[in-house]
């Protein structure tokens, strides 16, 4: 498969994006979202270049989810509750790009950026690809302190 940072570089899409993390996808940053080992690892990458006290702050910070008085969730790890955007907008995963950029899950802030071409076709070779959490990620190769991710800490 195709690896689908290139998909999106190959038709501009990324650049031509004019999402920029806003709260509008934000309220949809939920705990839980898999990912593929090649993701994680640009993910902590993109965290180690980050301040030390952001990532520490975001990763600490209470993120239960109150909707509507009656539904109760959990954030991302790494959506900034309090700043209400993702400090890994760069380095998100698969799912959280496609986000407004495919017909199933359109933009809730009506910025229609370019839809990825062929968008069933990557998420169905994407699901081939072995995934995992963040966390269960983290156990898989021992950073058991998130601490480590950053420049300071490891």
């Amino acid at each position: 498969m195709t690896d689908w940072w290139e998909i999106c570089s190959e038709t501009g899409a990324e650049e031509e994006n004019p999402c920029d993390g806003c709260h509008e996808c934000g309220l949809r940053c939920m705990a839980g979202i898999q990912m593929t080992q090649r993701e994680f690892e640009r993910i902590v990458e993109h965290l180690r270049g980050l301040d030390r006290r952001q990532v520490v702050r975001v990763m600490e910070q209470e993120k239960r989810v109150v909707w509507f008085e009656e539904i109760e969730t959990e954030a991302c790890l790494f959506y900034d509750v309090a700043q209400r955007r993702c400090i890994i907008y760069p380095a998100r995963p698969l799912v959280c790009r496609l986000f407004g950029r495919v017909e199933w899950m359109p933009c809730p802030a009506g910025k229609n950026p370019p839809m990825i071409p062929d968008g069933v076709r990557v998420i169905q070779a994407y699901a081939e690809i072995p995934r995992a959490t963040f966390p269960e990620w983290c156990t898989e190769v021992g950073l058991f302190d998130l601490r480590q991710l950053t420049s300071e800490g490891g």
